[in-house]
């Protein structure tokens, strides 16, 4: 995603990789769907456990404070209390992570829209425009459950990632003239 606002730095290659792996990632999320939210809970919790002992060491390894030594208290303990919520109860944080995701994709797809039509790419255009419709009907309908949620992202990702190949072999295909070689050659 936002590999519009890469445009001027990114290769054939990379918009190639990128593609590739959104579309093996679709894939896996289609037809596994159970799976991927799973795994998706499941890095959150991680994350949250992990980030709430990085809070408690800076307390120790970072400049003394009293306010902020506090503030990471408080952050540890949020962190922790997340992290046990997505392990107890994995589906009400999968519900969580449906607004996470939709305001993420609805954003996302704004701004991947507006690279796109700024770098005149009706390709990343597409993207764009999937992106937010993706996030839309997340948002509209935050109850259509976890494994669809997984099924949604999945077709996204799979159209994404298609959309993303097709922009790569268009680009491949197109000199860049903005190369220091061909400027060099050009003034010969």
């Amino acid at each position: 995603m936002f590999t519009s606002l890469l445009k001027k730095t990114s290769s054939p290659g990379h918009l190639a990789f990128l593609g590739l792996l959104a579309t093996a990632l679709g894939v896996v999320a289609i037809v596994w769907p159970g799976l991927s939210i799973g795994v998706a809970v499941a890095l959150f919790a991680i994350y949250c456990f992990t980030n709430a002992i990085g809070q408690l060491f800076a307390m120790f390894a970072v400049e003394k404070s009293v306010g902020r030594d506090i503030l990471r208290v408080v952050l540890a303990i949020i962190d922790v209390a997340a992290g046990i919520v997505a392990v107890v109860y994995p589906g009400m944080t999968a519900e969580v992570l449906v607004f996470i995701v939709g305001f993420w994709a609805i954003f996302g797809g704004s701004v991947e829209l507006a690279g796109a039509f700024t770098g005149r790419n009706g390709w990343l255009a597409v993207t764009g425009l999937l992106t937010v419709a993706a996030g839309i009907v997340l948002m509209a309908w935050p109850g259509i459950g976890a494994v669809s949620v997984a099924l949604i992202f999945g077709i996204y990702l799979l159209a994404y990632g298609i959309t993303l190949l097709v922009s790569a072999a268009k680009a491949a295909g197109r000199p860049n003239f903005n190369t220091k070689a061909h400027r060099s050659s050009a003034a010969v």
